[in-house]
């Protein structure tokens, strides 16, 4: 059993690191001006820009400290133990099912990245996206929050 959630966590970190990997290339084409000096020339696309830069900024320091808490508890059995048995509480599993659950964050995470490179291109189209994304994860926060009083 604590070998299948081993590699499960493997499996997660593998997914992050290649966000991270990809967040840090587009980072670095957007200071170095890949995408063009005539971005930053009305305040919009400024402000674009500096979103954009924060969230990229954002991710990779969520997806690090996630690797690194991960990291941890496969090499400590009883975090691991620890992690798993969190995971696994049939209550939190049901309420987390009932508000969306990782499939929520997957698919936010998923159109963020979409945003951020949308946004070099259409600046409506960021700013839907990013209004699509802030909807879809305080709907689910507010069901969560709902089961979490209900149960």
């Amino acid at each position: 059993m604590m070998e299948k959630y081993r590699k499960i966590l493997q499996k997660r970190i593998l997914l992050m690191a290649i966000a991270i990997i990809s967040a840090a290339m587009l980072l670095l084409l957007q200071v170095s001006g890949f995408f063009g000096a005539d971005l930053k020339s009305d305040f919009s696309n400024g402000m674009v820009s500096g979103f954009q830069s924060g969230l990229l900024t954002a991710l990779i320091g969520v997806f690090t400290v996630f690797i690194i808490r991960y990291r941890m508890a496969l090499k400590d059995q009883m975090k691991l133990k620890l992690f798993y048995n969190q995971e696994n509480d049939e209550r939190k599993k049901v309420i987390k099912q009932k508000s969306g659950g990782n499939i929520v964050i997957f698919y936010s995470v998923v159109i963020i990245f979409a945003a951020i490179i949308a946004g070099y291109f259409n600046t409506t189209v960021f700013y839907t996206l990013i209004a699509c994304v802030l909807f879809q994860l305080s709907v689910s926060s507010l069901l969560k929050f709902y089961y979490l009083r209900k149960y």
